[in-house]
């Protein structure tokens, strides 16, 4: 707060004094920028006050070359905030300026972060030609060393949308060309990255090799503030092959270097691995202390994302220790953030496709205007250049049109007449197909009452059925316990009392579901992170969903069914596996999404089951069936049961 006042004083001062005089040295105006430039690094929300100030100031003063480099710089800010829409807007901005300026190489630059802001929002096809128009100008008017700037980008852009060959080709002729040129800055650069792409490629070793080589070069450059970079990459390779111990040592060393300073949104999620990691290790206590330090500073930086994240982690720690208080206020803050999340990502739509909007219509715009420049300077070529030559065409065409006019005279009545004809033949056909709508559109109307009373039958029986079962659990484990104490009579009639509150929710949640839907709002993985929580609160099952490249929401009709088949499944589990554990796999490939559900319990014949015909594996075909897909079972009595499901993705 203190540096916010001082550096609003000190705009205060050069900018405004009691004369309201305008700033005419030129020192004066490179000092507020260099004050601004350092803010957008150390409190870039006082930066972003200070711009709409300086943006007039340098405005008034036609000042262009510092304009262009503010608008960069705001750009910069909102990629470090994740609000890709600014970033695109001053991004923009910033790319006219320098084109009228004549600057192609920092036009390049400003390609590469507007492709950012693209690539995250989703728009593949404007990131990668916004990637290949830099790549372009780097050749043309830069150095190698900059054309390899443009060849890492690139690969970048297909390590993120897992084109992992096309990335490993731009990485290796980038390193070819900076070898060459013994360029170890930016070879340590691509060498990090090199072992990002191995980790992605789960070829650990590779990537331990690559990063020890990019630690060896940021050493030899003195560009110690490299390491925590790498630090946090080897320990979440690590944590990705469930080496906690190792993964700890090293997310340690990231917490304990400059990384707060010089990358606070780095430094947050790097506390959040490092309480996961704890968590693992059942270092509860300590957990905790990192994941509410990681609350704490996203909070600081407005990191909903983060926050989120954090509530979770609370809420797994706390079932853990068994404070389900604590656990209740952890999942309901990481409920209200979703819909946060939910509601900022809304807003952000319709942002962006107002933008989308105006752009095409400035583009239509232009693009009438230089039609109708270039057809008036036709017409005036043509009027002062080929004057006698119309005079004669005129003639020669009145002189034609009299021979044509005879010509059709007589074909004009047997056109009329064939005209009518098919005017008729077209009027029946019409007729025709607006009586089979007619008939299409009842017949749809009576199909989807039809749905609607199956869909709510089945809502009640796959949601509240799974929750009054886990109940039903949670009371036949206390009748079966004789000679409580008092505190563990209150323990079960908290944990009872508790369930059925729950219970009175899911009515009212289904009942708010058949509008809104859950799924639609929350998302396949949520919901179903949702519903496991729920359920390992009644200590009667321990519940774990596991996700795999659902970067993307899936087709709502397929997550919603997913959804579905998981609450029958787990309401099976529930009422007849008498299971300790149930575990739900989900990912996906180019063409299909796969389903495995697992369960630890009793088992069972698939094909007597089928024989009795329950209505909970008659649900589950027919959900199957719906989308095409196909499943299978495997099971005996006494050795668990496991499902699988594929299901397929239109092309």
């Amino acid at each position: 707060m203190t540096r916010r006042i001082v550096t609003l004083l000190l705009f205060s001062f050069f900018y405004f004094n009691t004369n309201s005089q305008r700033i005419e040295k030129r020192a004066d105006v490179d000092s507020l920028f260099l004050v601004f430039d350092n803010l957008s690094v150390t409190n870039p929300d006082s930066a972003l006050e200070m711009s709409t100030k300086l943006e007039m100031l340098f405005a008034d003063r036609n000042d262009t070359v510092k304009l262009a480099q503010m608008y960069r710089s705001i750009s910069m800010i909102h990629r470090a905030k994740s609000d890709y829409l600014k970033l695109i807007e001053f991004g923009n901005k910033s790319i006219e300026l320098y084109r009228q300026l004549g600057d192609s190489l920092r036009v390049a630059f400003n390609y590469n972060n507007v492709a950012t802001a693209h690539q995250y929002l989703g728009h593949r096809k404007q990131s990668l030609e916004l990637l290949l128009r830099s790549l372009e100008l780097r050749k043309l008017y830069g150095s190698p060393e900059q054309y390899t700037v443009g060849l890492h980008s690139l690969g970048n852009y297909f390590m993120e949308i897992g084109e992992y060959e096309k990335c490993e080709r731009y990485y290796m002729e980038a390193i070819e060309i900076l070898e060459e040129l013994d360029d170890i800055s930016r070879l340590s650069d691509i060498y990090t990255s090199m072992g990002v792409l191995s980790g992605l490629k789960k070829d650990y070793e590779k990537s331990l090799e690559f990063y020890e080589i990019a630690l060896r070069m940021y050493e030899e450059l003195g560009e110690e503030s490299q390491f925590p970079g790498i630090w946090y990459a080897l320990g979440y390779n690590f944590f990705k092959q469930e080496n906690f111990l190792k993964a700890k040592a090293y997310f340690l060393r990231a917490d304990d270097s400059d990384l707060k300073l010089t990358d606070r949104y780095k430094f947050c999620y790097n506390l959040l691995m490092l309480s996961i990691t704890e968590l693992k290790l059942e270092n509860y206590q300590s957990a905790l202390k990192y994941v509410r330090e990681a609350d704490e500073l996203a909070s600081e930086i407005g990191a909903l994302s983060y926050s989120r994240e954090a509530q979770s982690i609370l809420n797994d720690i706390f079932l853990e220790l068994g404070d389900y208080k604590q656990a209740y206020q952890s999942l309901r803050l990481y409920r209200e953030l979703s819909d946060s999340l939910y509601s900022i990502d809304k807003e952000n739509t319709v942002k962006e496709l107002t933008i989308k909007y105006e752009t095409e219509l400035k583009e239509q715009e232009i693009q009438k205007l230089s039609s109708e420049k270039e057809l008036q300077e036709k017409e005036i070529l043509l009027a002062t250049t080929e004057k006698n030559a119309y005079m004669i065409a005129v003639v020669f065409a009145i002189a034609l049109a009299l021979a044509i006019l005879a010509f059709f005279t007589q074909r004009q009545k047997a056109m009329q007449l064939r005209s009518e004809k098919a005017l008729a033949e077209r009027n029946t056909q019409i007729n025709s197909l607006l009586q089979e709508q007619e008939v299409n559109t009842l017949s749809a109307l009576l199909e989807g009452q039809e749905k609607e009373r199956l869909r709510i039958a089945e809502e009640l029986h796959d949601r509240l059925g799974s929750l009054l079962s886990a109940i039903k659990l949670n009371f036949n484990g206390w009748i079966g316990k004789r000679d409580l104490s008092q505190d563990e009579v209150e323990d079960y009639s908290a944990k009872t009392s508790g369930l059925l509150d729950e219970a009175v929710t899911e009515v009212r949640r289904v009942s708010h579901n058949l509008s809104t839907g859950q799924v639609s709002r929350y998302g396949l993985v949520g919901s179903m992170e949702d519903l496991a929580a729920t359920v390992n609160r009644s200590d009667s099952i321990k519940m774990k969903v596991l996700h795999f490249n659902l970067g993307e929401r899936l087709p709502i009709e397929l997550e919603t069914g997913i959804y579905r088949i998981v609450q029958e499944m787990l309401a099976n589990v529930l009422k007849h596996a008498n299971a300790q554990e149930f575990t739900v796999q989900l990912s996906k490939t180019d063409n299909s999404v796969i389903l495995t559900a697992e369960d630890d319990g009793k088992g069972f014949d698939y094909r007597e089951a089928r024989k009795r015909g329950g209505i909970g594996l008659h649900n589950i075909d027919n959900r199957v069936k719906k989308f095409g897909g196909q499943f299978s079972v495997d099971s005996s009595p006494g050795k668990g049961t496991i499902f699988t499901f594929e299901f397929p993705l239109e092309a």
